[in-house]
């Protein structure tokens, strides 16, 4: 059994860094880069997106620059986002622009120096899920989005919403 148990998880630990090989890789700013299960798109100035025509599942990159469109200094700004008031805030504005969607509570977690938040939701109408890691790194703020349709794998979710890389 234990055997059994530990061919499963050498099987599957190969399949998905298989899987994350081929991947593409996207930069988004200089310090910012996404992989993507397949090239991706520019929908807009800084979006980026794909549908994955095998799940159906629509994969999107952006970043902005919030400090600066807040006009808060850098520092400030990076004290500021490990706040519940600011992750609420921030969590309120995505919810207006992701109509249709329930979003859960923001969860703040730090990754390496820098701060990130994970929050999910469903979109009873259509039929759809969204998961969101968004990371904010100098000031800027980048959000990784995975839309799984109900029904459809949620196989390559967890390996891109983690797939990004910082630079110096």
């Amino acid at each position: 059994m234990k055997k059994t148990t530990l061919i499963c998880l050498a099987l599957l630990i190969s399949a998905v860094s298989f899987a994350q090989k081929n991947w593409v890789k996207q930069k988004l700013t200089n310090r910012f880069t996404v992989s993507f299960p397949a090239a991706p798109l520019k929908t807009a100035g800084t979006t980026f997106a794909l549908k994955d025509i095998t799940s159906n599942n629509i994969f999107t990159a952006t970043y902005s620059f919030i400090a600066q469109n807040l006009k808060i200094n850098q520092k400030a700004f990076n004290k500021l986002v490990t706040t519940n008031e600011f992750a609420s805030e921030f969590l309120n504005s995505l919810q207006t622009t992701l109509a249709g969607y329930n979003l859960e509570q923001v969860k703040i977690k730090q990754y390496k120096n820098y701060v990130s938040y994970l929050t999910e939701g469903k979109n009873e109408e259509e039929k759809k899920a969204i998961f969101m890691h968004i990371i904010f790194v100098d000031g800027i703020y980048y959000s990784l989005s995975v839309i799984v349709p109900d029904g459809q794998s949620f196989q390559n979710k967890e390996i891109f919403l983690s797939s990004f890389q910082i630079s110096k």
